[in-house]
Formats: structure tokens, C-alpha cells, sequence
């Protein structure tokens, strides 16, 4: 990416001493990294009106914020007894937001997110997909927001209660009496995962025991394994009755909300609770046909009447991602676990399953049989960000997988003690928490404007070697997109390009010498005029994307509607030989100067 201009600006005292205040009212949690700098301990504090700045330990200046640097937290953690979110939604390279699939219809895609009271409303067609985690489809998940008849089987006064101590509204309460709840699988599943979050009080009760039950289906009949949570004993526990036995390592009951985890294939098991290893081992064989969890109470059982609390149950049936998938970009995709594929136009879906019109018809498909949704690529402008943009990532799940960090690209409106928010092109204002998040990496200030976030193949050939460009098929050497602009802001404007595989003046050699003699380039043309050459401005071998910024000259863009385009050029006497490239995202940006470094500020 070029380096941007460097401008200066004020911003009063009287704002920042507010910002001061407000980071110095928390424990310093973030560290900031600049290029040739020592590490900066402080915080990230501010907003949009006042500005958003880094305030160091011991009383340093508040420090503004420039391109190319980057914001680390103290430590991204989500609770333990949340699960991980079973789908997510991608827009490009730009979003990754992972949650439970409320709805999906012809303007937009819902989701629910694991923090209080959010909903997400991301507009269709920005989405480019909505999938399952890779290589799992959901078979059973649970919030317990109502407790289904047509699921559960109940036993004694089992009732829903306001979750304690927790961000979900409503958990399962079994008293421990003898109540429980079962439900079987309508397919039991031969490998896979079952987990079930569950609060802890560390009330001891010698006389009774909270227990979750899997129930497998083996050659010979039925063979179950318990998990003891409570109460007769200050450690967990593992019961194998019908063999074979599990090596076991007892963990302590801790206070608070956990998370089960059981992972079966039907050679190994292995049970954790919050990451951690609990028992390993052969385990029963046949596939997972049903699960129950209850509380229950010694014929004389005499302690003081006790209740397990359960919430968020999740089965996922283990599934090989699909290969050798053909594209159309021009269609809906509904992709199996199978590695079939339906084409058509997706119409209507949820958490359950989707329909698909396909030949005519309307098609049901249940998500336990779903890989994922690929939706046509349609051109889609975004609304427009301004501010001081970044790009957000933070933790989805509990743990340390990398699989489990989401992220976005957006203004940023405020970085608060409990939460920032950032305002993006297709889903809105995110409210990320603050123990979630892992970084936020300085793009710059200016006023942004997504044009097309889908991804692209432009060329002449079908990408077979890796790293395979998406879609594989070419879509020939022209691309072009519409934009409106409301305005036009007197700041220097320049397209956002975010470029996979192009050939450089310097970065490939049997190929680079061709550009530099005027061949194999990939000009931008904005509302008729050709603006530059793309090439020139990729700087690395571009196997992995790279966003670069070429300048639009002043007067060039107008208020209304204007135009975009990438136009590839061919070989000297071969004019439909062309590059090879992938664009990832399309954008306009207007550059605003930004906030120069604030005077120091008095201690308290």
C-alpha cells in the first residue's frame, strides 16, 4: 500500500483530558506497535467526535493514531460455558462474522451473536456465504429458549430459568430428585462432537449427582458413558458402565459456567471440560443415538434439595470438507456435506435448514446435511465509513484456536471501557467486548466506500495450481461497477484494491520484464479515463492478497453516478493472452489528514 500523506490538525486539551480520565479509570490492557518503536503499554480510549487516541502508562501524552500500526489487547478471552458459534458469514477478505443463523431472506442475512441482546442484519447480497464450521454439520443445537416437546422427553419438574452469571437469557434447570431430559438423534452420528455448557455452584451434596449421559448404539446393543458434574464429590468424574473403561484424569470442580466437550469416532473418545483433558479412550462403539441430562438423588437421599443448570447443547456430525467443486458465480449455491452441489436461488432460510429453488421447484434442505451457502455475485455497494478506519479481529469461541478470531473492516466510533464499536459497509455498528478482542491494525482516517466486496478471477485461464484463485474459471479481462456517490469530499481520493497474483514491474521474473515494456497490465479506468496501471503499485510476489491504493486525480469523480473499471491488457501480437489475477474487494476512499500528536497532558 503506498504510505499515505502526513497532515497536522488540533484537538483541545479539554477532549483529552477526558480521554485520559477515561483510560486511566481501567488497568492498562493494550499494547501498541509502530515500526522501529519499542512496544507502548497504555490504552485504547476515545471516540468518533472527540477523537480516538492511545494513552501510554505513568501519565504519557495521549498518542494519535497512524497507518501501518497496530493495537493489541491484554488478553482475548470468552467466557467457558459459551460454545462455539455453528455458522458464519463472509464478505470477501473484508468480514468474517461467526454467530447462530436466525434468518435469511432476499435483502439479508440475521444473525444472533453470543453477547447480550445483538443481532446482527448483514444486506444481501453483500454476503458472499454463510457456512458451518469447516468440515462439521450441525445435527442438534439447544439454546433452551423454549424447552421442544417434539425433541425432549421430560421427566419430573424440569423447568427454564433466567441464566446466572451469564449473557444467554433463559437455562435449563433439572432439580436433583430424580428430573432429567433426553432426546434421541434422528440419524445417530458415527464421529463427531457433543457440547453442553453447565454451572457450577460448588455446592456439595453427598446423596446426589448431576449427570450428562451419552448414549451409543453398538453392534450389540445400547452402551452409555456419564459425566459426573456434581455434587458428591469436589472433582469430576467419568462412568463408563458398559465398557470399555476410560483412562481418566480427575479435574476439580470449579465455580462458575464450563463447557462439556465429548469427540467421538467410534475408535477413540475424549472428554474435556474447558480445553481440558478429562478422560481418553476406546470408548463404547456404534454411533452416538441419544443424550440425557439429569439430577439425580439416593433412594434416602436427605442433603438440602440442589439443581443442574445446562444450556447451549450442540451436536455436530464430523464430515470431509468437499473437493473437486465446480463454481458458477452466477447462481446460488446450496453445497452438501456430500460434496454434491445445487444450483438455483436460495429463497428463503434459518438455523434449521434452507429452501432452494432449483429446476422450478422448492427444494428443503436440513443444515445437518449442508456444508455451506454460496450466494451469486452480485455487484454490491456498501454504506459508507468514515473515521478513523481499522481493521477489528477478536474471539468468537472459547480457547486458542485460530480458527475461532472473526474480524472486519470499519470506521471506528468508540473505543470504550467495556466495548468498542465500529461501523461497517454491510452489518452495521459491531459492538466487539472488550475481552474479545485481539487487534485492531490502523488503516488511516478517511471516508470509505465498498463497491464490490465480493471475490473475482480476471484472465484467460482456469486456475489449477495453488495457490487456486476463486473462482477458478476466468471471468475474461474486464471488469466494471457502478458507484454513487453522495458527495465528493476535498480530500485525495484513491481506489482500494485488494489484488492476488499480479504480475508486478519487479515481482516475477520471467513475466515482470513484459509489463515493464508496456504489456500484461491491468489499468484502472475511472468514468472513462484511463487512470494508471495496477501493476506497478504491487510490491510483494502477491501469492497472498495485497491491498494497494492508486491515486484518482482531483475532479476525475462526481456526485452521483460513476464508474470503475479493470481492464487487462494483453501480449505484443497476442492480445488475448492475459495475467492471471484475482481482485478480492473494490473500493473508493477519500483521505483525510489525520489528528496530529496531542500536547501532553497534566497528571491528575
Amino acid at each position: 500500500m503506498i504510505a499515505p500523506r502526513r497532515w497536522s490538525s488540533q484537538m483541545s486539551c479539554a477532549v483529552f483530558l477526558v480521554i485520559v480520565a477515561q483510560a486511566r479509570a481501567d488497568s492498562p490492557g493494550d499494547r501498541l506497535e509502530r515500526p522501529d518503536t519499542q512496544p507502548l503499554q497504555g490504552r485504547l480510549a476515545g471516540d468518533s467526535r472527540a477523537g480516538i487516541v492511545f494513552v501510554g502508562e505513568g501519565g504519557a501524552r495521549p498518542i494519535a493514531l497512524e497507518p501501518g500500526w497496530l493495537v493489541r489487547t491484554g488478553g482475548a478471552e470468552v467466557e467457558p460455558g459459551l460454545g462455539r458459534p455453528p455458522y458464519r458469514a463472509l464478505i470477501g477478505d473484508s468480514l468474517r462474522l461467526s454467530g447462530v443463523l436466525a434468518s435469511i431472506g432476499p435483502r439479508s442475512v440475521v444473525f444472533h451473536l453470543s453477547q447480550p441482546g445483538r443481532e446482527i442484519t448483514i444486506a444481501r447480497p453483500g454476503v458472499q456465504a454463510v457456512i458451518q464450521r469447516p468440515g462439521e454439520a450441525r445435527v442438534l443445537r439447544e439454546g433452551f429458549d423454549r424447552l421442544d416437546a417434539a425433541r425432549w422427553t421430560r421427566t419430573g419438574s424440569v423447568t427454564l430459568v433466567e441464566a446466572p452469571s451469564r449473557t444467554a437469557p433463559l437455562a435449563l434447570r433439572v432439580p436433583g430428585d430424580g428430573a432429567s431430559v433426553a432426546a434421541r438423534l434422528e440419524t445417530p452420528v458415527a464421529a463427531g462432537q457433543m457440547d453442553i455448557a453447565y454451572f457450577d455452584d460448588k455446592t456439595i451434596a453427598a446423596d446426589r449427582r448431576a449427570v450428562v449421559e451419552a448414549t451409543f448404539q453398538g453392534p450389540s446393543g445400547p452402551s452409555s458413558i456419564r459425566i459426573v458434574l456434581g455434587w458428591s464429590e469436589e472433582t469430576l468424574a467419568v462412568e463408563s458402565p458398559d465398557g470399555p473403561a476410560l483412562a481418566i484424569q480427575r479435574l476439580p470442580r470449579l465455580e462458575g459456567w464450563h463447557r462439556l466437550t465429548i469427540r467421538f469416532d467410534g475408535e477413540a473418545t475424549e472428554i474435556s471440560v474447558d480445553g481440558k483433558e478429562l478422560a481418553h479412550g476406546k470408548g463404547p462403539s456404534g454411533p452416538l443415538a441419544a443424550i440425557r441430562l439429569a439430577a439425580t438423588a439416593d433412594p434416602e437421599a436427605k442433603s438440602p434439595m440442589v439443581a443442574a443448570i445446562f444450556d447451549d447443547v450442540q451436536v455436530v456430525r464430523f464430515a470431509e470438507p468437499p473437493g473437486g467443486l465446480e463454481l458458477d458465480i452466477a447462481q446460488d449455491e446450496a453445497r452438501l456435506i456430500t460434496g454434491d452441489q445445487l444450483f438455483g436461488t436460495i429463497e428463503r432460510g434459518d438455523g434449521d435448514g434452507v429452501v432452494v429453488m432449483v429446476a422450478g421447484g422448492p427444494t428443503m434442505i436440513s443444515w445437518s446435511e449442508l456444508a455451506g451457502l454460496y450466494f451469486r455475485r452480485e455487484p454490491a455497494q456498501g454504506a459508507a465509513v468514515e473515521g478513523l478506519l481499522v481493521r477489528a479481529q477478536w474471539r468468537s469461541a472459547p480457547g486458542n484456536d485460530p480458527g475461532d478470531v472473526d474480524f472486519a473492516e470499519g470506521a471506528l466510533i468508540e473505543a470504550g471501557e467495556k466495548a468498542i464499536r465500529l461501523a461497517t459497509p454491510y452489518a452495521g455498528v459491531l459492538v466487539i467486548p472488550r475481552d474479545r478482542l485481539v487487534a485492531l491494525a490502523i488503516q488511516g482516517r478517511g471516508r470509505r466506500i465498498v463497491i464490490d466486496p465480493a471475490t473475482h478471477h480476471l484472465g484467460d485461464e482456469l486456475s489449477v495450481t495453488q495457490p487456486i484463485l476463486d473462482p477458478p474459471q476466468p471471468e475474461g479481462g474486464l471488469l466494471e461497477r457502478a458507484f454513487d456517490l453522495a458527495d465528493v469530499p476535498d480530500h485525495p481520493a484513491v481506489a482500494l484494491l485488494d489484488m492476488a497474483q499480479v504480475v508486478g514491474e519487479d515481482n516475477d521474473s520471467p513475466y515482470s520484464r513484459y509489463v515493464r515494456e508496456g504489456e500484461l497490465r491491468t489499468w484502472l479506468v475511472v468514468n472513462g479515463q484511463r487512470v494508471d496501471y495496477v501493476n506497478r503499485y504491487i510490491k510483494t510476489r502477491d501469492e497472498t492478497p495485497e491491498r494497494i491504493a492508486v491515486p484518482i486525480p482531483a475532479g476525475l469523480l462526481k456526485p452521483g453516478r460513476n464508474t470503475l473499471r479493470l481492464e487487462l491488457t494483453g501480449m505484443k501480437g497476442k492480445a488475448k493472452e492475459l495475467d492471471d489475477l484475482g481482485v478480492l474487494q473494490i473500493a473508493v476512499e477519500f483521505r483525510m489528514p489525520p489528528a496530529a500528536a496531542p500536547r501532553a497532558i497534566p497528571g491528575p
